[in-house]
Parts: structure tokens; sequence; C-alpha cells
């Protein structure tokens, strides 16, 4: 009865030549062979279904430097057995080898569906956070082995980047939905993970701290731009990208209005007060963008709007006001004057009303002083005797 061993393995290589191979009786179908380098491969030799027909395949198990005889020996019954109940072990290699990694999906997705059907800086922000976070972590694993342990595991550990950790997710849970969509996946492994909490930051800046930020932006030591950028921001609400990327030839002609053709909520048109009117007006046209770089064939790049805010800030003493604070001014401000939700919206350029309605919640003393005089009018019905208001504390005795 044959039977590999070490030492049939140590004559094989001692005598052998490539090609050479020994077959083992227990079980049958388990194969050493030699290969043209010099090393000793073991395999599983089986017909790929019942019948001559059926082509041979021999899959390997590993080398002979990986596993002694009797490891590979328990590895070959393993198969053996799987292929008595009717699978086939090499075709089910070669598509792993052929299936996407993680990394080769999220790129596709980014490829395929990001870039053709969101906006342009949402596909560049989705490919920005796909590499830098997604991919180092789970871009070598095959599409079917992410499971949800890990994802879990790996957004759980994320403590120190709660807010960026749940975007990342909400990629990945998008990108594997396609892939389940496909068919390239049965489950997806990033549902039914609990975001982190987040803690809404709005702060909203004081009258005397934006004073404060206005008397900054004529005395600090930054670029003429950057403090053009600063005071649209404030006048207008717009979100800094916006005004960054803006050209003359959005403005009117009659200079009231700036038509932004691609917003976070589409296309919308921005009311221009007389303030950034004479703004406008007193800017040299130098470049097609109102906000120019020095050179003026780009807009101001952001780190040197991150760079002058930080000058500003410091010079105001208001060194925890974001730039996109300046957004949450204009829109309180404009609740506080009794602007409608809807009115506000179309201002801010949001894409619902929920998420306008959160400046006009603030807003305590429009409703206080209707509560004021709603009571007045109600208490005016009653009779003199009825309307007057009694003194508890004085009506005891």
């Amino acid at each position: 009865m044959a039977k590999i061993t070490k030492r049939a393995i140590d004559q094989l290589l001692a005598s052998g030549t490539p090609g050479d191979i020994i077959r083992d009786d227990d079980p049958r179908g388990f194969l050493a062979r030699l290969n043209a380098n010099g090393s000793v491969s073991y395999l599983v030799e089986y017909r790929a279904g019942r019948g001559r027909g059926f082509p041979v395949k021999r899959p390997a198990l590993g080398r002979h430097s990986q596993l002694a005889p009797e490891q590979a020996r328990s590895l070959a019954k393993s198969m053996l057995a799987r292929v008595l109940a009717g699978d086939d072990p090499a075709a089910e290699r070669a598509s792993r080898r052929r299936e996407m990694t993680v990394a080769d999906w999220l790129r596709h997705c980014v490829a395929t569906h990001w870039r053709p059907k969101a906006k342009a800086s949402t596909a560049r922000n989705f490919e920005g956070m796909i590499e830098r976070a997604l991919i180092p972590e789970f871009g070598s694993k095959r599409l079917s082995e992410l499971t949800r342990a890990q994802v879990r595991a790996w957004h759980a550990a994320q403590t120190h980047r709660t807010r960026q950790a749940n975007l990342d997710l909400a990629i990945l849970r998008k990108a594997l939905n396609l892939a389940a969509g496909d068919g390239l996946i049965k489950e997806n492994a990033a549902t039914g993970i609990q975001p982190h909490p987040e803690r809404r930051r709005d702060r909203v800046p004081t009258d005397q701290e934006l004073a404060a930020v206005l008397n900054a932006l004529d005395a600090a030591p930054i670029r003429p731009q950057a403090a053009l950028l600063f005071r649209l921001l404030l006048f207008t609400g717009c979100r800094t990208s916006e005004w960054r990327a803006a050209e003359w030839s959005w403005i009117d002609a009659d200079g009231r209005t700036l038509r932004l053709p691609d917003a976070k909520a589409g296309a919308r048109p921005v009311a221009l007060s007389s303030v950034v009117q004479a703004l406008l007006a007193a800017t040299p046209r130098t470049s097609r963008f109102i906000v120019p770089n020095d050179a003026g064939e780009a807009p101001l790049p952001p780190s040197t709007v991150s760079h002058a805010w930080e000058t500003v800030r410091k010079a105001a003493g208001v060194e925890d006001l974001r730039v996109h604070d300046l957004r949450h001014a204009f829109a309180t401000r404009g609740a506080g004057l009794g602007a409608s939700a809807v009115i506000l919206r179309d201002a801010l350029g949001h894409k619902t009303l929920a998420m306008t309605s959160r400046y006009v919640a603030r807003q305590n003393d429009p409703v206080r002083e209707l509560a004021e005089r709603i009571g007045s009018q109600i208490q005016a019905l009653g009779s003199p005797a009825t309307s007057n208001i009694v003194d508890f504390g004085k009506a005891r005795r």
C-alpha cells in the first residue's frame, strides 16, 4: 500500500524529477508532486462529476514546507468528503479568485454609481472617505468574506471620530446594498450596526461676537479674498463651497441675485442684499471667480480659507467659532425676524423644512410675545371682576 510519509517525501526530493507524483491509498486521491522549482506540493485529485465525461481536477492543499504529511492527509480527507457530497472545491477556489475585493467594489461604486448620479463634490468626498478609511481597513477582503462582526468591531473602535465613522459606515452600507442588489453577496454586513451618538453642534454667535469678527476682518493680516468670502458668508447664509466656487457670470445683470447652478439642494437663486451688492461692487473683477486664488485661475483653496479663519477668530477672541457658524448666525437671525420656515428654507438652500425648522424652533421671544398678546386678549373678554389677577400669596390667612 502506497503511503505519503516524510521519508517518501525526502526520497522524492532526493531522486525524483519534476512532475513525479506519489499517490496515497488512504485516502485515494491524495497526492504529493515534485515541482519544477524543487518544492513538493500536496494535491487532491478528483473527477468533478460522475462519469468519465467530467474533468479531473487537482487543487493544491499546500507545500511540504508548510504542511506535514499527516496534516495534508487530514485536509485531503476533508476535501474529498466535500466532493462526495457534491461540492467542487477547485471551482469554488477559482470563483473566489475572480471575486471582487472590497476595495475593487468600492472603487467600482464610485465610478459607476456616485460619479454619474451624485454631485461632483459629493462623489469626490465619498471617494476620499473610501480611500482614507474603508479601503485601508477592509479593502483586501473578498466581498463574501466581510462579516458584520468585523464591521461592528471597526466601527466601535472609532470613538475618536464618531461622526466621521458614522459617515464611513453609511457609505459602506450603501455600497454593500448595491452589491447585494447585483447578487454578489447574500447579506449586507454593514446593516444592523448602531451608529455612534452625535451631539449636534449649532454654535450661534452673539451680536458681540459678530461685531468682533467684523472688526477682525478689517484688521487681521489675511488675504482680501478671504475677508470678502467671510463677509459674503455672513451676509447671505450660504455654504462656504457655494461662494468659493461662485463666478461673476452667475450674478444677474441687475446685481441682485446670485444663481447657483449646482448647490447642495440643486440649482437655486440667492437674493443679494444691498450690503452684499455694495461689497461686490467694490471688488475688482480680476478673475472669472468672485473669490479667486492669488493667480486668479481657480477658487481660493480650502487650506487658505482655514488658515485665514484661524487668524480671524483668534483676533476676534472667538476661537471656538467655525466658519459654518456664520451660516447659523444668518439663519437664526432670519428666524428671529419672523421669517417662516418655508422662506428660510429657500434662503438657506435646505432640501427639507425639517432642516430649517430647528432655527425657527429656537426663537422663544416671538412665541413669548404671541402668548402675551393672546393672554391679554382673552383676559380682556372677562368682566373687570373676573379679570383681576389673584395673588394667592396675599390671599392666604
